[in-house]
């Protein structure tokens, strides 16, 4: 998202106005995720997407038609047509995407500021490797329906950059209402936590005369720095774990104490090399929620060294590979250290899914099958667990009625 931010400034700052699509509800099977973008220019052109097809067809023309108007719209999308062999791309959902048109021009801005000003924000931060939410009012009734489209920024430490939300008469008054304000810093949190974006609806003010009637929805979009995979030891598992890591789009980092084991030759995809004690690097590492580790290394007296530095740090996840021997001894040996069992619980050992894999690229493959299930809330149950039954039972129906006696 840090380089789709960054065109975005580009183009503001060339004097564009462009027209920013969001996907903000969906239901059923739709082609692309709540929060989903695309960038509409004057010229037609797009960058980003949001699926594809008929759909994004419709969303781009009335992008265009924001951009000529400067009020922002909501498109709602049904690809629930029956299902045949002369459809093309059903998907069997529904989905809505707000369409709001960004300038430079404060005149043209809801924000009443240049926008490219917030999309440089969003970009440095992530650069930064901190997260925020981008808060948009995406509907409206009442008198609220003159804000439809205004926004702040919330960052990861709680900190709102530029305006706040004018969702009360004047920004000054909805700043005041501390309940209001509360929920949606928590929902933020909540957003950036979940890496999941989230609609909110705000009643009115608690006092009348701050607020005129109806209510608003905004829409929480949350962005994140790319995950980061701190490898410990460059030995032959650490070779196609780097790999399928940067595949996946976390930002790898490699450390190991022997010069010839970390390198970048060796790791042609990592995006840094660090060469040293793993206790010292580690303790020296600047560690985000957004931080994996993963220990890979060649003695368990280095693994020893690793944990002290990072066992109590925010890191997302901790890995640790090893035989049920070496993990025991491990913990055993911190555990006499003064580090309790809670302390030590949240480190996984021995690691990865149970895949049955035994070479190299397997066991990358069954951490990283892991990482992706804690990150997203998955079970590594296989998928076609959840329906095989009904399908099979719908199947022998549909048998049944046929007369298809060799049916099984």
């Amino acid at each position: 998202m840090q380089a789709f931010f960054e065109e975005l400034a580009r183009s503001l700052e060339a004097g564009e106005t462009v027209a920013l699509t969001t996907i903000v509800k969906r239901r059923g099977s739709v082609p692309r995720e709540i929060g989903a973008k695309m960038i509409v220019h004057a010229d037609g052109t797009i960058t980003g997407s949001v699926g594809g097809g008929c759909g994004e067809a419709e969303v781009w023309r009335t992008a265009l038609t924001v951009i000529e108007t400067g009020q922002p719209q909501t498109v709602f999308v049904d690809l629930t047509e029956e299902i045949a062999m002369t459809s093309e791309g059903v998907c069997g959902g529904t989905f809505a995407v707000f369409v709001q048109p960004w300038s430079n021009d404060p005149h043209k801005a809801a924000l009443r500021r240049p926008m490219a000003e917030y999309a440089r924000i969003i970009a440095a931060t992530l650069q930064a490797r901190l997260g925020i939410v981008l808060a948009t009012v995406i509907h409206a009734t009442g008198a609220w329906r003159a804000y439809i489209g205004a926004q702040m920024l919330i960052r990861e430490d709680g900190a709102i950059l530029g305006d706040a939300l004018p969702i009360a008469p004047s920004a000054t008054a909805w700043r005041k209402d501390k309940e209001q304000l509360t929920s949606i810093l928590t929902a933020a949190s909540e957003a950036i936590t979940t890496e999941t974006p989230r609609t909110i609806s705000c009643g009115e003010m608690n006092s009348p005369a701050q607020a005129p009637e109806g209510a608003a929805e905004i829409f929480l979009d949350p962005f994140l720095p790319p995950p980061t995979l701190v490898i410990v030891g460059g030995g032959h598992i650490a070779v196609p774990l780097a790999q399928i890591a940067s595949i996946l789009g976390f930002s790898v980092v490699v450390t190991d104490n022997r010069p010839s084991f970390a390198s970048k030759a060796r790791f042609p995809s990592a995006e840094e090399i660090i060469v040293g004690d793993p206790e010292a690097v580690l303790r020296a590492y600047r560690v985000t929620p957004h931080t994996h580790f993963v220990l890979v290394t060649r003695a368990h007296s280095h693994d020893v060294q690793a944990l002290r530095a990072i066992v109590d740090s925010p890191a997302a996840y901790i890995g640790m590979i090893g035989s049920q021997r070496r993990v025991w001894a491990v913990f055993k040996l911190l555990h006499d250290e003064g580090y309790t069992a809670e302390k030590l619980a949240r480190v996984r050992a021995p690691i990865g899914l149970d895949l049955q894999g035994e070479s190299p690229a397997e066991i990358a493959l069954a951490i990283m099958a892991e990482i992706v299930m804690l990150r997203h809330g998955g079970t590594g149950a296989p998928m076609s667990d959840r329906l095989r039954e009904r399908f099979m039972a719908r199947l022998h129906h549909l048998a049944e009625q046929e007369g298809a006696d060799d049916f099984s």
